[in-house]
């Protein structure tokens, strides 16, 4: 559901959207009939699973198995709800990111970048994400549709050259990639600028 809005808008832009996978939840709720609802058609099968995402104009989703395919076939990719800032897909092309936030209810604040990139996630001592989670005192806050949705409309701007730079974002898009410390990256991979705008007080 909080895909719908950035789905919108890709309709918007004479494109379909199609939701894939195999397991979900329920069926969409949408009147938009470019918005196609394969995973819970009668056509979903692992071939076209496949072939979607090897032929799509953009990859949009969060940390799922699936986006292997666009990125083996080098296609642009939105990733959105992304935990582990030290986990970011560097050699994706074009692609953008943007983060849940970390909610730290003992002090009613959001954890910084360089906060976030030092947890520790708890799997390889045996405790669950969700137990670790729960023993910092910490809640994972999801993206908005808005945040989705503008993520969404700057790459498309970005894929009609269309998208300008400003002196703003290349400074924020600096701060990031300076905490985050590794320079091994695609040139054009870079974090949501509206996104960066929004919540640059978390860029410690």
């Amino acid at each position: 559901d909080n895909y719908l809005a950035a789905a919108g808008a890709i309709t918007q832009k004479g494109l379909y959207a199609v939701r894939v996978g195999s397991i979900v939840e329920s069926n969409l709720t949408t009147d938009n009939n470019r918005i196609i609802d394969y995973a819970t058609s009668d056509y979903q099968n692992d071939f076209s699973d496949i072939y979607l995402n090897s032929h799509c104009r953009f990859f949009l989703g969060s940390d799922t198995g699936l986006s292997i395919v666009p990125e083996t076939f080098r296609l642009p990719g939105v990733y959105v709800n992304w935990t582990r800032v030290m986990g970011i897909s560097r050699w994706v092309l074009n692609g953008l990111f943007i983060f849940k936030k970390f909610y730290l209810k003992s002090e009613d604040r959001y954890l910084t970048f360089t906060e976030m990139k030092n947890i520790d996630f708890g799997a390889l001592d045996g405790t669950s994400t969700e137990e670790r989670f729960e023993s910092l005192d910490l809640v994972l806050i999801e993206n908005t549709p808005n945040e989705i949705m503008s993520v969404t409309k700057e790459m498309m701007n970005r894929l009609d050259d269309r998208w300008k730079f400003s002196t703003k974002d290349e400074e924020l898009q600096s701060r990031f990639w300076k905490i985050h410390g590794d320079p091994r990256k695609s040139p054009n991979l870079r974090i949501g600028a509206t996104f960066l705008q929004e919540n640059s007080d978390l860029l410690y």
